[in-house]
C-alpha cells in the first residue's frame, strides 16, 4: 500500500483553548480567552476581562433562556441540527430561541429537562 496520503489541517479541539474561569452572580463559567476578550472594556482595566462585560452584553443581546438554551446544547457538544432533532423542533426554531426572537414555551423547556437534566422554569 504505498498510495499517497495527505492529511488535513486540524484545530486543536475546544479543551485545548486557553479557558477563563469568570464568576458570575455566585456561579462559574468556563469561557474561551478568545471570546471573552470580544467583550474586554479597554477602559476599565488593561489586560483583564470582568464578567460583567462579557455577561451584560450578552444577556442584552439575548435572552437570558436563549444564553441558557445555548450554553446547554455546547456543554453536550450538540450541533443545532443535533439539538432540534432531540427536542423535536426545527433548527430554524432553536436557532430562533436561541436568539431571543421565539419563545422557549413550556412544553419545549419540559423536553429539555428530560433529556438534558436542566431545570424547566430556567427557560421560561
Amino acid at each position: 500500500m504505498s498510495a499517497v496520503m495527505k492529511k488535513h489541517h486540524t484545530k486543536l479541539p475546544s479543551r485545548h483553548q486557553t479557558v477563563l474561569h469568570l464568576v458570575y452572580k455566585g456561579h462559574t463559567y468556563n469561557i474561551p480567552k478568545s471570546v471573552a476578550e470580544k467583550y474586554q472594556d479597554k477602559s476599565k482595566m488593561v489586560g483583564r476581562v470582568l464578567p460583567e462585560d462579557v455577561f451584560d452584553h450578552i444577556e442584552k443581546k439575548f435572552t437570558k433562556a436563549g444564553v441558557l438554551l445555548r450554553g446547554t446544547r455546547h456543554r453536550e457538544g450538540l450541533t443545532q441540527v443535533e439539538m432540534a432533532r432531540k427536542i423535536k423542533v426545527t433548527q430554524a426554531d432553536l436557532s430562533k430561541m436561541e436568539s431571543g426572537k421565539r419563545p422557549i414555551g413550556k412544553l419545549i423547556a419540559k423536553r429539555i429537562e428530560k433529556i438534558f437534566h436542566v431545570n424547566y422554569r430556567y427557560f421560561l
